[in-house]
């Protein structure tokens, strides 16, 4: 790995004082002199930022904000890095790098320079304390642009971007348009470019009360932590924005065979989307498991439901 190319660590972080000191030691034991993390605060108000500031590290670049969410703050880190960095690699705040991660992040994007790349992993599920729970499951199906439109298997923690990946995604949208910053990674270079997905966990991923989704402790905590958040998020309302997102900004990329796709299956009109009855009983099999397929058609016909009421109502 050479220490020529210019790399920079993506962190948001938020009320992490529990974890940011183990994280950040992980990540600094294994990153080269000459390069950065670069850290928005999301407005804490414990110990987090006094925890960074201690470390004394000169490759750690922070900056207070106001709270914004982890999605818009991750989005604003990657609108701000610097465009001629060569390998991006997002990082949450309370997990913990394996020794290798760096290296083969760099290994797996140094020769995909003439296209957009992102290189993601599978994780190693561990309690607060470290202690291992299972390694999440090798999706069974190959990242594809028709898959990004419905679902995400990218989890950020453990994404890494090349150079045309970072300035594909920067500047085209604001950062508070983004509810998830790695499904939106996913669907945009799904579209234009190179996924490359490791089933080889790359990471510790902590599994506690503060996680936004997390994998739970298991197939049961997983669906836990699905559940709550349904309950206080419309999905399928994120899903149709992010292809409004899509076809409105990068228009001018867009294959005909993917506007073709994406006009056939939603009715975009006045930078909104509605599903069309083939894409809630088409026979197509979006899903990386044919076993999700039901639940995603239930959202979104509970979706278009909710939507046409409050229409009616209006």
């Amino acid at each position: 790995m050479s220490t020529e190319t210019r790399m920079v660590v993506l962190m948001s972080t938020f009320n992490g004082e529990s974890f940011i000191g183990a994280q950040l030691e992980s990540i600094l034991r294994q990153l080269p002199a000459n390069a950065k993390i670069n850290i928005r605060d999301d407005g804490s108000t414990d110990r987090t930022i006094s925890i960074i500031e201690a470390l004394g590290d000169s490759r750690i670049v922070l900056t207070r904000g106001v709270n914004i969410g982890f999605g818009a703050s991750f989005m604003t880190l990657i609108e701000q890095a610097d465009p001629d960095a060569d390998l991006i690699l997002l990082s949450d705040q309370d997990d913990v790098w394996f020794p290798d991660k760096l290296a083969r992040a760099s290994a797996a994007l140094q020769n995909l320079t003439d296209q957009p790349a992102l290189y993601c992993t599978a994780q190693k599920l561990v309690d607060s304390e470290l202690n291992p729970l299972n390694d999440t499951q090798p999706w069974p199906r190959p990242p594809a642009f028709e898959n990004a439109l419905v679902e995400n298997i990218v989890t950020g923690c453990t994404a890494a971007l090349n150079q045309k990946a970072l300035r594909l995604l920067k500047d085209r949208i604001s950062p508070m348009a983004i509810h998830f910053h790695d499904w939106w990674m996913y669907l945009v270079i799904s579209a234009f470019g190179q996924i490359i997905y490791d089933p080889i966990p790359s990471l510790m991923y902590r599994q506690h009360g503060g996680n936004v989704i997390g994998h739970g402790a298991g197939w049961l905590g997983r669906q836990v932590q699905m559940i709550r958040f349904l309950l206080k998020h419309d999905w399928a309302a994120i899903l149709l924005r992010q292809v409004v997102l899509l076809r409105l900004n990068y228009a001018d990329l867009l294959s005909p065979p993917q506007r073709h796709l994406i006009d056939r299956h939603f009715s975009i009109k006045d930078e909104r989307a509605r599903l069309r009855f083939r894409m809630l009983l088409g026979s197509s099999l979006w899903r990386q498991k044919p076993i999700h397929e039901l639940p995603l058609r239930m959202l979104l016909v509970a979706h278009q439901i909710r939507a046409r009421l409050h229409r009616s109502k209006g």
